[in-house]
């Protein structure tokens, strides 16, 4: 969650600052920082669907353990 956060803040400084891909400028420096944000989001996105599909699926049979050793000393 704290990955969707951050992207989140550094696509929304582009955004403040008047310098993003989304306000039309393409430059290197605001194409590579939307795109870094746009990671975090997607990164966060993958994490939490994840999350979801492992605690949505049923625990899985633990093996079974080692044999028992008999009581008698060697």
């Amino acid at each position: 969650m704290r990955s969707i956060f951050w992207g989140a803040v550094i696509i929304a400084i582009g955004l403040l600052r008047g310098d993003s891909v989304f306000h039309g400028d393409f430059s290197v420096l605001t194409v590579g920082f939307d795109a870094l944000g746009a990671f975090f989001i997607v990164k966060g996105l993958l994490s939490l669907k994840r999350g979801a599909a492992a605690a949505s699926t049923a625990p899985a049979a633990s093996p079974p353990g080692p044999p028992a050793r008999s009581s008698q000393m060697r």
